[in-house]
């Protein structure tokens, strides 16, 4: 998936889960959706926007009259300077406001008070949005014990922040300590608010991105289906939520071929699912997927460019999955225009050097690829790891997924020294992150192998696929040894 981003973000993604925290993103007024190449609209919605920022500011940080010090009023000024600067993609401005707001309040309202667990919070959201997750994680876990203590260990408030912190986590790349939060979180959501709430989608949708993320894009399938139907039921078809989970499961079927015939933009019916068992060995499931998730983009843009700024991430989220679908199709122009498109609006909004921006970087890189545009596309894949290195580190997912297109991208030019740097750093990386002997090291190894082959090094080449043995016989003891039966898990599991 996307990041959302996100978000989704993830993502390309997930929403901020933490309502009464965050109000809906101001500003109905559509922007013209050309962006980048024809209008500087940057630069007129700065100019625009300026007197209200900086009046927000002004009154954020003034001095109060009363010399008895700071007051409750400056802590609600901070918090809703805090909102808007962040709505406008001032974010070191918004990290400012918040950090004065979380020191401000145990001054006001005592230490164990939901104004302290709100501000911090909001502190999370915006160390998040600039991709300082180590930060947030730190915010939401001092935020998390105020709220549990005010409203119970298993409340709505408690869960709704530990979904936030489980995306965080997602977003760096902790799957392992993500999930069991999500499916917490979601347990609590559905005897809380029940099975069907919007509050329950959420945490469905949240859900089905950590494992999105994580690669388990078949695991993730049904919790996409099962947000998406909830909130088009509950909200109807042209919501902004219905359309996240609708872009949601888009990206989830360009990732793997086993979904539905529908290709409505639709969940599909019991009969459908019935039907489609059937027919199975009959239909091509690849072109199935692509063909719903085409249309599934293409009113995701549509709705979006209706309801909101043509500068919002939300519509860069949905660009950049077209501009994949347009590119796989052979409409190059297409996929050009809206991975430009994305690029630009994620550029403007998060800054070069975010995350979710590297994403726009490498989907343009694959675009220039196919236009046989290589040191373009060799600028653009760098650029992504580069990104990736700096904000998430070298173990991140996201940082190995940009070496093994490098690896993959040189190999096809045949510039094996470019090739092999990249596959011998995820190489590296991986034997510390995973241990010399992981599974995960096996594909980039005999990559390695075969491109020493090629080049005439056969001895070195020999030594890895020793090694290479060595790692999948261990694998197979390994899978012997686990319970693969019924039989082995205890009664009422």
């Amino acid at each position: 998936m996307h990041d959302p981003a996100t978000q989704h973000q993830p993502a390309v993604g997930a929403s901020d889960s933490f309502t009464q925290a965050v109000p809906p993103p101001v500003g109905s007024q559509a922007l013209p959706k050309a962006v980048g190449r024809q209008t500087n609209w940057w630069a007129l919605g700065a100019m625009a926007a300026a007197a209200l920022i900086a009046a927000v500011v002004l009154r954020a940080n003034r001095q109060p009259a009363a010399p008895t010090g700071p007051t409750k009023t400056n802590f609600i000024e901070l918090r809703d300077a805090t909102i808007a600067l962040r709505e406008r993609g001032r974010l070191p401005q918004a990290e400012r406001a918040a950090l004065a707001a979380v020191e401000l309040g145990p001054t006001l309202y005592g230490p164990q008070h939901f104004a302290v667990a709100d501000s911090l919070n909001m502190l999370a959201l915006v160390y998040t949005d600039q991709a300082k997750y180590a930060e947030a994680v730190k915010a939401y876990e001092r935020a998390i014990p105020i709220l549990q203590q005010i409203f119970g260990g298993t409340s709505k408030e408690a869960a709704q922040a530990a979904g936030n912190l489980a995306l965080t986590l997602t977003k760096a790349g902790d799957y392992a300590e993500a999930k069991p939060l999500f499916e917490k979180v979601l347990e609590i959501m559905e005897e809380t608010t029940g099975p069907d709430s919007l509050d329950t989608a959420l945490a469905v949708n949240n859900l089905a991105y950590m494992l999105d993320s994580a690669g388990d894009h078949a695991a993730a399938r049904p919790f996409h289906e099962r947000a998406y139907t909830t909130r088009r039921q509950a909200l109807g078809v042209a919501h902004l939520q219905t359309i996240e989970s609708m872009a949601n499961l888009a990206s989830n079927l360009m990732q793997t071929g086993t979904a539905g015939i529908q290709t409505s933009g639709t969940a599909p019916s019991a009969a459908e699912i019935d039907r489609t068992e059937i027919d199975r060995t009959e239909i091509d499931r690849t072109e199935i997927d692509r063909s719903r998730a085409k249309k599934l983009y293409a009113q995701a843009i549509a709705v979006r460019s209706r309801l909101l700024p043509g500068d919002s991430l939300e519509l860069a989220n949905a660009l950049n999955g077209a501009a994949t679908i347009a590119r796989e199709e052979g409409r190059i122009d297409d996929a050009d225009r809206m991975a430009f498109e994305a690029l630009a609006i994620r550029q403007a909004k998060l800054g070069i050097d975010h995350p979710t921006t590297a994403v726009s970087f490498d989907a343009l890189a694959r675009v220039r690829d196919v236009q046989t545009e290589y040191e373009e596309a060799r600028e653009f894949y760098n650029t992504a790891l580069m990104i990736r290195m700096k904000k998430l580190g070298p173990a991140h997912p996201k940082t190995q997924e940009s070496l093994e297109s490098i690896a993959t991208f040189e190999a096809a030019r045949k510039n094996n020294e470019a090739a092999e740097k990249a596959l011998r750093s995820l190489v590296e990386i991986r034997e510390k992150v995973d241990g010399e002997t992981a599974p995960s090291l096996a594909q980039p190894l005999e990559r390695l192998a075969t491109l020493l082959e090629a080049t005439e090094r056969s001895q070195e080449a020999e030594t890895i696929r020793e090694r290479l043995t060595k790692i999948r016989d261990a694998k197979r003891v390994d899978d012997a040894e686990k319970p693969d039966s019924a039989a082995d898990v205890p009664p009422g599991k």
